[in-house]
């Protein structure tokens, strides 16, 4: 079988939550080997406790949240206490045998473990060591924590973000951590690069405020021109107009218009038949239409309501109108272009059984056919396999690193706020849409899905 990029790249991989654990995720899905650094003392919180399968904790909640699934497919599971010095001792002498360290602690944090690049550095001079914080390792900020609502909002992003005149929104989905995460593993793929051509390591130190301002440089770059500061637009793009999300057939359905210029409004008004209201002069030229879209909705949703969604949008597709279906996760597990295109992936976990997990890297690669990942790994499941294979460590030794509490399959201590499902009316009244029977709707497309132990109903076999 071909070689993934990868292929032969080890990753000691002390990340957590989301952005650092997106980094990696793009590695192990390249073929790197990422070995998941955890602490039985204190395994990846919050990950570990959001979402669990059937909305259930069970017996063993660490394992059955799907936010540790999505970022750590692929990837395997060590656990090593570094706030013990033998814990410190044993990560130093699986450094020799890795090419990656990638964390994103607060700045100071790997120093106070002794394990800042220097001391890294001291043992494999050939080590990559990349750092993920909010600020960075430098700076007057660089003692600072920073999750991804602060990220954005220091970036700038939170400012545009919502309708004029409401209030400001941060992305809700974490997208400064994904950026973050992103921008941290492009990095590692430009030192390998370096290193390849010169054999020498490198410290990477990555910011996610940057990397979120990274994607927003024609806003700073539009007011040191002109002088202008953009504000929160809602779904409006200059000079688009018509460009929004217009109501349909059904319980939250919409589509999505984008008309570029005035072909596209000749065709738009076309497939809408004609109406009337199009010959108002306020919507006869594109400055018009930009000004008076608020007027242009109810005419819009007149025709779009009435219609399904992939409907409407395939109709405004044909005649060269730029429109989309607003799907959600339902229809996106469903949707025949992704699964044709093999963007999901069915890997039977020990704990969840079969699920569908979705892939870190969009990218086919000609000369490198699709290869299977493996599942999620369980909480110290490659303790015996690691250090036995890269440290040569013997059984005993082995047993007596669990005896003293370094090593472990099993948390060691409650978390900070513990497993907290959400009861499904909770989630009714944010919005969400519960499917019961969502096992049987995936099956036609992705075959069984669930454990052994779950009933098609959700309830647990007794």
């Amino acid at each position: 079988m071909p070689r993934l990029p990868l292929d032969g790249i080890r990753v000691l991989d002390l990340t957590r939550a989301y952005a650092g654990t997106t980094a990696t995720a793009y590695l192990a899905d390249l073929g790197a080997d990422v070995i998941k650094v955890e602490a039985a003392s204190r395994p990846d919180i919050p990950t570990r406790e959001i979402n669990f399968a059937e909305n259930d904790p069970g017996e063993a909640p660490w394992e059955r949240a799907a936010y540790f699934h999505r970022l750590n497919v692929g990837k395997r599971d060590i656990t090593i206490d570094l706030t013990n010095p033998l814990g410190v001792d044993l990560f130093k002498r699986l450094v020799p045998h890795c090419d990656v360290v990638a964390e994103n602690y607060n700045p100071q944090t790997m120093k106070r473990f002794g394990l800042d690049y220097e001391a890294l550095c001291a043992i494999n001079p050939r080590i990559i060591m990349v750092s993920m914080s909010g600020f960075g390792a430098t700076g007057p900020w660089r003692h600072w924590a920073a999750y991804f609502p602060a990220m954005e909002g220091l970036s700038g992003l939170t400012s545009i973000t919502g309708y004029p005149d409401g209030e400001l929104l941060n992305s809700s989905t974490g997208y400064g951590d994904w950026l973050l995460g992103s921008a941290g593993a492009a990095a590692v793929l430009i030192a390998l690069y370096h290193r390849n051509r010169t054999g020498r390591g490198q410290y990477i130190d990555v910011a996610g405020r940057e990397a979120v301002l990274a994607h927003l440089g024609e806003l700073v770059l539009d007011y040191s021109m002109n002088g202008r500061a953009a504000g929160p637009a809602g779904n409006r793009q200059f000079p688009f107009a018509p460009n929004d999300c217009y109501r349909c057939a059904g319980d939250e359905r919409w589509v999505a218009v984008s008309v570029r210029d005035e072909r596209d409004w000749n065709a738009f008004v076309t497939v809408l038949g004609n109406p009337a209201w199009a010959l108002d002069p306020r919507f006869t030229t594109p400055m018009g239409r930009w000004q008076h879209q608020d007027e242009m909705r109810p005419h819009i949703e007149a025709w779009t309501s009435l219609r399904d969604s992939q409907d409407a949008a395939r109709a405004l597709l044909l005649a060269g109108v730029p429109a989309s279906p607003v799907l959600d996760p339902r229809d996106i597990l469903l949707d025949p272009q992704m699964t044709e295109r093999g963007y999901w992936e069915v890997i039977e976990h020990p704990v969840v059984g079969r699920r569908v997990y979705p892939r870190q890297v969009p990218a086919h690669f000609s000369a490198i056919p699709g290869q299977p990942r493996t599942p999620p790994p369980l909480l110290g499941q490659h303790n015996r396999e690691v250090f036995t294979n890269l440290l040569g460590m013997s059984e005993a030794e082995i047993a007596a690193l669990e005896e003293q509490g370094i090593i472990g399959d099993r948390p060691r201590r409650a978390t900070r706020g513990g497993p907290r499902p959400h009861p499904f009316a909770a989630w009714r009244e944010k919005g969400a849409v519960i499917d019961e029977d969502y096992l049987d709707r995936l099956a036609p497309v992705f075959g069984p899905l669930g454990p052994s132990s779950i009933r098609r109903d959700g309830g647990a076999e007794t």
